[in-house]
């Protein structure tokens, strides 16, 4: 093989990497925006003093309704499909940490604690899913509860 051809070789191949990792990105951003414009309807679905409630430990949990139900398991399954992407290599870890963050806050939050032991059972099938939520919601639960207890002292 000549030098040239050596050349043409090394750049064709420097140009095919760029170029996969510029898919990736892309793909990557496509999946946040997707994601994100889901996650803007769920927003206009729930209802306001649920949604507060969740946000704000402080705030009052309004009784559970088929609504506020209904709004639990779509959450959930938005996060089951976001969690899907990412334990099979879809998301970048960049994107899956900015997810997760929103994530732990979300299911956290008391209005999301009680609904959730009634939706539990739709997630069966996964038990990976089953067990990363419950040990995040159980972790976070406790890192919140110390933290409240720090802010009452």
């Amino acid at each position: 093989m000549q030098l040239g051809q050596l050349g043409t070789l090394l750049i064709a191949s420097l140009a095919i990497g760029v170029a996969l990792a510029n898919q990736k990105r892309q793909i990557n951003a496509q999946v946040f925006i997707e994601f994100s414009r889901r996650f803007q309807e769920l927003l206009r679905m729930f209802p306001t003093d649920a949604w507060l409630a969740i946000r704000d430990p402080n705030q009052e949990m309004p009784p559970s309704t088929q609504e506020i139900r209904d709004c639990t398991l779509y959450a959930t399954q938005l996060v089951y499909s976001v969690y899907y992407l990412h334990r099979h290599g879809f998301l970048s870890k960049r994107l899956w940490r900015l997810w997760e963050r929103e994530i732990k806050h979300t299911i956290t939050g008391p209005v999301f604690r009680r609904e959730w032991k009634a939706l539990e059972a739709e997630f069966a099938h996964d038990g990976d899913f089953l067990q990363y939520l419950n040990a995040l919601a159980e972790f976070e639960g406790m890192a919140r509860n110390r933290s409240l207890s720090a802010d009452a002292a």
